[in-house]
């Protein structure tokens, strides 16, 4: 993998770009087709929260509660998603958004649900 140095500011800006259009896509998946069981978040957010994950533990937890912070209160169209989204099926639809042969996506999700469990009922 090719390693690029970008300043914090820029990170932060491209995560929060990540969690905003990763939840119009997933809203508007919702609102155009039958809902599954599973919100899947695009590969590119999988691809971006495996990075997280292997660099900051816990700045990866927090991508996924901007992420559902976003699709039940803060975008735009969250309101229009009944029932709001719930904390196991984002973590399911999370799971399966991870790039192929990532081999700590059980650690994520676990470690996710314990720590934001409280909040989001895991």
């Amino acid at each position: 993998m090719d390693t690029v140095v970008v300043p914090r500011s820029v990170l932060s800006a491209l995560r929060q770009a990540s969690v905003a259009g990763t939840a119009t896509v997933l809203i508007d998946r919702f609102r155009t087709t039958a809902r599954e069981a599973v919100a899947r978040p695009p590969a590119a957010y999988g691809e971006i929260l495996a990075w997280l994950w292997q660099t900051d533990a816990d700045a990866a937890v927090i991508h996924i509660a901007d992420l559902m912070k976003q699709l039940r209160e803060h975008h735009p169209l969250a309101h229009v998603v009944t029932p709001p989204v719930g904390f196991g099926e984002l973590l399911d639809g999370v799971r399966e958004c991870l790039p192929a042969g990532f081999a700590q996506a059980d650690l994520l999700i676990s470690y996710t649900r314990t720590s934001l469990g409280d909040f989001y009922g895991g």
